[in-house]
């Protein structure tokens, strides 16, 4: 059978919009933990850095133990509702709560309450995004089997997780905040962020609701513990997954080195007012869509590996230009970049934050595509579909090494001096201390990407194994 006799079974353009639909709540969660998060707990209400990126750590170890546990639930699941839909309207109402008392201002309390508070609610959170994102990330392999479709469906997630998470940032910045430590506008984020996430994931819920019917019906499956240790080992030790989930972990770890760190740089290192760069925000957005909405065309019959592997190698090259190159000018007296709060730095770095977080997000819409295509390759050895299994035992552990990021990350603000009661501002704002954090993360987070780039070389499901795999299990439609 050749590549043009594959009639995969597709997923309707309704239902590919749906399901990118829901990453509108999972791009508005990102942003709180990877912008405002850490600065706000840190620099608005106090909380020593340590401490906040510990209640952070915390929360991640305890959303990477769900992850699993939710994944292979929800694939035993046989419901009216199927698989996935029950734990996904589950997750609304407290996911969106949750992001709500996170930025609430907490008042007058104490340091040990605060930190206590940020771990319930981080909990909270991350275990409503598991019930939600868990099992809606296992309905893409399960609406289409098309191997150029998939990279589709991967991309109107990324569209829409960057319209979330991209929009709330703008208006967080343009509208909301006066400086990023301004106590009351986090209190209007706060409100407009839940609602956000209300709006996201009801209407993915509802909007998909009408494919139950069509999806794979488990049969009984056996509740054992040997049983279930002999399937999951059975079902993890494809190659091509292996590849991917320790590529996974190195970049889990640069992860959370950078989880929260970026608004430090704008605040403290670039010394920009929020409502300054808030067009930075809408600019990168754009961008990203742009880029993105081309994705399925740049890959259609071409190979998705060496795609994602070209994108990442250049932007492993060019990202770290602009703090280096600033470095250079403040200890060496070269004149690299234009200074601080000048128009030709505002266009410079608005054009190379939009190009960098435009490539990424087109390599990882080529990852996720790939990682779908494991799926069809496992069932046929184990006549086993477990798209939550595959997809959480690797998150698991990508938490578990990205929680040593989240600490990493706070450590090397704590000796860089932000938690030293006796620094000054200026020693912040420009000086010894930021220049000190920028060093070192710059040096700490230089060589994580390269080696999560490489062994991604060494997946090897292509198109013509990958159709292979839906013929001979039967996902085919009829001429």
């Amino acid at each position: 059978m050749t590549e043009g006799d594959i009639r995969a079974h597709k997923a309707s353009p309704f239902t590919q919009f749906y399901y990118g639909f829901g990453s509108i709540s999972v791009g508005i969660k990102n942003n709180l933990l990877g912008t405002f998060l850490l600065i706000y707990y840190n620099q608005v209400l106090g909380l020593p850095a340590s401490l906040a990126v510990i209640a952070i750590s915390i929360a991640l170890v305890f959303d990477a133990i769900t992850d699993p546990l939710i994944g292979m639930w929800s694939d035993r699941t046989n419901t009216r509702w199927g698989r996935r839909h029950p734990f996904m309207y589950l997750s609304i109402i407290p996911f969106s709560v949750s992001y709500y008392f996170i930025l609430t201002n907490p008042g007058d309390i104490t340091e040990g309450a605060l930190f206590l508070r940020l771990v319930f609610w981080l909990i909270v959170l991350r275990m409503s995004m598991t019930l939600f994102e868990v099992p809606r990330g296992a309905l893409a392999p399960e609406l289409s089997k098309d191997y150029d479709q998939r990279n589709r469906l991967a991309a109107l997630g990324m569209m829409f997780g960057w319209i979330g998470g991209g929009g709330i940032d703008y208006l967080a910045k343009k509208y909301m905040l006066t400086s990023f430590v301004d106590l009351e506008g986090y209190q209007i984020l706060a409100f407009w962020g839940g609602i956000g996430i209300f709006i996201g994931a009801a209407v993915s819920c509802i909007g998909t609701h009408r494919n139950i019917p069509d999806l794979y019906k488990p049969p009984p499956r056996s509740l054992n513990i040997g049983d279930f240790f002999r399937e999951a080992i059975e079902t993890l030790s494809n190659k091509s997954w292996i590849v991917l989930f320790f590529s996974g972990v190195f970049y889990a770890l640069l992860v959370g080195l950078e989880s929260g760190v970026g608004t430090y740089y704008n605040e403290f290192f670039w010394q920009w007012d929020p409502a300054v760069i808030a067009p930075m925000s809408l600019i990168t957005v754009i961008s990203v869509i742009s880029l993105v909405f081309f994705a399925p065309f740049i890959a259609y019959g071409r190979s998705k590996k060496n795609i994602a592997v070209s994108i990442f190698i250049f932007t492993i090259i060019v990202g770290p230009l602009p703090p280096a190159l600033r470095l250079l000018d403040l200890y060496y007296g070269t004149n690299l970049l234009p200074g601080n709060g000048t128009d030709a730095l505002w266009y410079f770095l608005a054009a190379h934050g939009a190009l960098m977080a435009s490539l990424g997000a087109l390599g990882f819409v080529f990852i996720g595509s790939m990682s779908m295509d494991v799926v069809e390759e496992v069932e046929k050895k184990t006549d086993r579909r477990e798209e939550g299994l595959l997809g959480t035992v690797s998150s698991f552990v990508h938490k578990l090494v990205g929680a040593g990021g989240v600490l990493l990350s706070g450590i090397i603000l704590t000796v860089s001096g932000f938690d030293d009661p006796t620094v000054s501002l200026a020693d912040k704002y420009g000086g010894d201390v930021i220049n000190k954090f920028v060093f070192i993360h710059l040096i700490i987070g230089a060589s994580l990407p390269f080696i999560s780039t490489l062994l991604v070389l060494m997946y090897d499901i292509d198109r013509t194994k990958h159709n292979v795999h839906v013929s001979d299990l039967g996902y085919v439609d009829e001429e």
